[in-house]
C-alpha cells in the first residue's frame, strides 16, 4: 500500500509539472495519460472535451489510439459511457466493459475483451459546476482485485488539474469565455461586407463577431461560392489585428512543387532561379491573419510543416536553417469532406484537430431563399455604378430569382445580375430577360453545373461586398468546357478602362496580376489600345 501511495504521489507530481509547463494542450494531455500508464498501469487513457460548436464530446488526447480511431470517438451528451459521464457529471466504474451495453467501442480500439477482461473508469473534468469533458482509463483484470474507490479518487484529482488547464486555455480564448454581465453582446449588423436577411445567417454572424476577438483558429466550411473569403475578411476586420495584413492563398491553385515556397518563403539559391530571399505568406501575414482557402488540398508533406507552425509558431524558409518566428492568426476554408480525407489517410488527424478549433458552416444560398432579393438588389446597385447603368428588376424578375436553385451559390447570383447589367438594353428587367430563365435560351439555374460568367468583379474601393462573394483566385484551365463565353470581352473592357495598366485592371476584375496575365495570353488580348 505504501508503494502504491509513492507511485500516486510521483504521478501527481509529473502531471502537475507537465500541465504547468506545456503550452500545447494536446501534447500536455497526451503526456499526462502516458504518465498514468507508465506509473500506475492505467491503460488506454483518453481526455475528451466538449466541442462548443457542435455540442459533441470529442477525443482530444489518446496516446494509445491511432488517428483513424480518435476521429471516430465523438459522442453526444448522454451517448455511451463517456456521454453519460459528461451529461451527469458523475464518475462511473464498469468492472467488465465487455459486458456493458453502454460501452459502444465506437473507435474500435478495445479488442479481445472476452479473452482479456478489462475494467473501465471514467471521471468528469470540471470547472466549478460546469463539466468540460471526461477523463477515462482502463485496467486489466489481474490476480489482485482492483481498488476502484482509490482509483476514482486519484483520477478525480488528475481531472481537477486537467480542468484547470482547460479553463486557462478558455480564458485565453474569448470564444470559450463566458460573457460578463457588463460585456456588450456582439453586433453582427455592424460587420461590413455582409448582406443578409436570414435568421440562420445572423446566428452565424453573431458567432463570427465573437470569434473575431479571439486568437482561435477558424475553419470555414461550405460549398464553392458561399463566401468563405468574405467571412475570413470579416473575421480579420473585426479582430484586434484589423490594422495588420490580411493575406490569402488558395492552396488548390498553387502547383504542389511551389506550395512550400509560397507558404514559408525561400532563401537565395534554394532552387534554380531563386536569386534572392523571398518571404512566404506566413511572414507576410505576421501580426495579422492568414487565410488558407481549399486547405484540404495541401500535400501531406506540407501538412506536417503547417502543423508545426500552428504548434510552435516557427518554421524555416525553403533552403534555410534559421528558424523564423511569426504571430499569425489562421483562418482556413474547405468545401471538402475532411473527415473522409482523414479516414482515407490523405489528411492528417492532428492537423484536422488544430484547424477545427472553431468551425463555421456556411449554408448554401438555396437553403436561405430570403437572402436572394437583398443580395440581388445589392449587386444591382454596385454593378450599375460600375457600368454607368440604371437597370432595375421587375417584380416577376425578383420572383424568378427566388425560384432558382443557385447551384453556384452567391457567386452565381452575382454573375447572373452582372450579365443582365452589361448585356441588357433595358432599364427594367423582367423574368424573360434573365439569363438564368429556362425559357430564355440560357441554362436554367436549377442545372447543377451551370457557370454563366467567370470570377465575379469586385470593386477596388472599400465599399461593402455582398455576402459570400470572395475574390476568386482559381486559374481557369486552358480549353476548359466551363470557360464563360464573354470573359474575354470583360477582361478587354477592364484593360481599356484602366488604360491598359494590368495591376489596375486586375483590381477591377478581382484577380491577381498573374491570373490576369494568364487570361490575357489565353485569349490573345492585345495589350495596347484598339
Amino acid at each position: 500500500m505504501a508503494r502504491r501511495a509513492d507511485l500516486e504521489l510521483e504521478a501527481l507530481y509529473e502531471v502537475s509539472r507537465v500541465l504547468a509547463s506545456s503550452s500545447d494542450i494536446n501534447k500536455a494531455f497526451t503526456t499526462v495519460l502516458s504518465v498514468l500508464r507508465l506509473t500506475l498501469g492505467m491503460e488506454n487513457g483518453t481526455v475528451s472535451l466538449l466541442d462548443p460548436v457542435t455540442g459533441e464530446v470529442f477525443v482530444e488526447a489518446a496516446p494509445e489510439m491511432s488517428d483513424d480511431e480518435r476521429i471516430l470517438g465523438r459522442m453526444r451528451p448522454g451517448e455511451g459511457i463517456i456521454g453519460r459521464i459528461f451529461q451527469t457529471g458523475m464518475a462511473m466504474v464498469v468492472p467488465d466493459i465487455g459486458q456493458e451495453p453502454l460501452f459502444l467501442n465506437r473507435t474500435g480500439s478495445w479488442r479481445r475483451l472476452e479473452a482479456e477482461p478489462r475494467a473501465f473508469l471514467g471521471v468528469p473534468i470540471r470547472d466549478g459546476r460546469v463539466t468540460l469533458g471526461v477523463l477515462t482509463v482502463d485496467r486489466r483484470h489481474g490476480e489482485e482485485p482492483i481498488a476502484f474507490d482509490r482509483d476514482v479518487r486519484f483520477l478525480a484529482m488528475v481531472a481537477t488539474m486537467v480542468g484547470a488547464r482547460v479553463r486557462l486555455s478558455h480564458l485565453q480564448d474569448p470564444l470559450q469565455r463566458p460573457a460578463r454581465d457588463d460585456e456588450p453582446p456582439p453586433e453582427p449588423s455592424r460587420i461590413a461586407g455582409i448582406v443578409t436577411a436570414s435568421a440562420r445567417m445572423r446566428d452565424i454572424l453573431e458567432l463570427v463577431a465573437r470569434v473575431a476577438q479571439s486568437r482561435a483558429t477558424v475553419l470555414l466550411r461550405g460549398e464553392s461560392g458561399t463566401g468563405k473569403e468574405v467571412f475570413a475578411r470579416a473575421i480579420h476586420d473585426q479582430s484586434p489585428r484589423a490594422e495588420r495584413p490580411f493575406v490569402a492563398l488558395n492552396c488548390a491553385a498553387i502547383p504542389e512543387s511551389l506550395v512550400e515556397s509560397e507558404l514559408f518563403g525561400h532563401e537565395k539559391g534554394a532552387f534554380t532561379g531563386a536569386g534572392a530571399a523571398v518571404k512566404g505568406r506566413f511572414e507576410q501575414a505576421d501580426g495579422g491573419t492568414l487565410f488558407l482557402d481549399e486547405v484540404g488540398e495541401l500535400p501531406p508533406a506540407i501538412q506536417v510543416k503547417l502543423l508545426r507552425v500552428l504548434q510552435e509558431r516557427q518554421f524555416e524558409r525553403l533552403g534555410g536553417r534559421r528558424p523564423v518566428t511569426v504571430d499569425v492568426r489562421l483562418v482556413a476554408a474547405t468545401n471538402r469532406d475532411l473527415e473522409a480525407a482523414v479516414r482515407e489517410g490523405s489528411f492528417r488527424l492532428d492537423l484536422y484537430h488544430r484547424l477545427n478549433v472553431v468551425t463555421v458552416a456556411l449554408p448554401p444560398l438555396r437553403d436561405r431563399p430570403e437572402d436572394v432579393e437583398p443580395l440581388a438588389r445589392h449587386f444591382l446597385r454596385v454593378l450599375n455604378e460600375e457600368n454607368g447603368r440604371r437597370v432595375a428588376l421587375a417584380p416577376d424578375a425578383v420572383e424568378a430569382l427566388r425560384e432558382c436553385r443557385w447551384s453556384g451559390n452567391v457567386r452565381q447570383l452575382r454573375n447572373c445580375i452582372e450579365r443582365v447589367v452589361v448585356s441588357s438594353g433595358k432599364e427594367l428587367v423582367t423574368r424573360d430577360d434573365l439569363p438564368c430563365h429556362e425559357g430564355h435560351g440560357q441554362p436554367g439555374c436549377h442545372i447543377e453545373s451551370v457557370r454563366l460568367l467567370a470570377a465575379p468583379t469586385i470593386p477596388s474601393e472599400p465599399e461593402p461586398v455582398a455576402l459570400a462573394v470572395p475574390v476568386t483566385r482559381d486559374p481557369v484551365p486552358v480549353g476548359s468546357p466551363a470557360d464563360p463565353p464573354d470573359e474575354r470581352e470583360r477582361i478587354a473592357q477592364a484593360l481599356a478602362r484602366s488604360g491598359y495598366v494590368q495591376a489596375k485592371a486586375a483590381r477591377l476584375l478581382g484577380m491577381t496580376v498573374r491570373q490576369l496575365g494568364y487570361r490575357v495570353r489565353k485569349y490573345a488580348i492585345p495589350l495596347e489600345r484598339f
